[in-house]
């Protein structure tokens, strides 16, 4: 009896730290780093780049929506700088911007027909244009698959808010692609006006969040997922 009951107490010990560990393991992940180190003020704002990078735990989720929110130390803005007309980016891409307007770029990383039994690799090379004086248009050039597209970003306050467009999330419609991996760097500037900017050091370091907004799909639920990541400053 004391050997079975040990051999219970055993399983359920198991079952705990199983259940405890699958409860730590984060949804998703990020990683931000602002250049320079050394801030600037709020009477000399110092030009900055962000770089970020985001890992999602279940690519079987499809992104929606990407709102990432600065600090208090931060300052975005696309007001007097270079800009791209959007549309003509859409219609003949990077070509039709002048190449001032150009911001950043990076890589998306996806998995094509998640909600079948061979979902394969959507890389999108991305590029970063000014539209408007609180607009930026990433313009998305698929690699494997020959198709361009452009996710609309809205600037407002320290919030960026990027819309992933729908046929990026289903490729063809029915087809639902999962996000594996985001990585974009953002740096912008004409005269005194900076895209990125930071005013202040507080606590030796930026925190960002980055909420990750999923649509529904037949293998995943909607939801949203909150990543919180910082930067050493002085």
């Amino acid at each position: 009896m004391r050997k079975y009951l040990i051999v219970a107490i055993a399983a359920l010990t198991a079952m705990a730290f199983t259940t405890v560990a699958l409860a730590q393991t984060p949804a998703a992940t990020m990683k931000v780093s602002i250049k320079p180190k050394k801030a600037g003020t709020k009477k000399k704002p110092k030009n900055s780049s962000i770089e970020l990078n985001i890992e999602n735990a279940d690519p079987k989720r499809t992104l929606d929506k990407l709102t990432i929110t600065a600090p208090k130390t931060f300052k975005l803005s696309a007001k007097g700088l270079t800009k791209c007309d959007a549309q003509a980016l859409e219609a003949q891409g990077p070509d039709a911007c002048p190449k001032a307007s150009k911001v950043g770029g990076g890589e998306a990383r996806a998995l094509s027909g998640v909600n079948t039994a061979t979902p394969t690799p959507l890389t999108f090379e991305v590029t970063a244009f000014v539209t408007g004086s609180n607009k930026l248009g990433f313009y998305l050039a698929g690699q494997e698959v020959p198709i361009n597209l452009v996710s609309p970003g809205t600037i407002k306050g320290r919030k960026l808010t990027i819309q992933v467009p729908a046929a990026a999330q289903q490729l063809p419609p029915g087809n639902y692609n999962g996000l594996v991996s985001i990585h974009t760097t953002l740096k912008g500037k004409k005269g005194k006006h900076y895209l990125a900017s930071t005013i202040g050091c507080k606590k030796k370091k930026h925190p960002f969040s980055t909420v990750l907004t999923f649509g529904d799909n037949p293998v995943s639920d909607p939801g949203s997922v909150t990543v919180k990541a910082s930067s050493k400053c002085s």
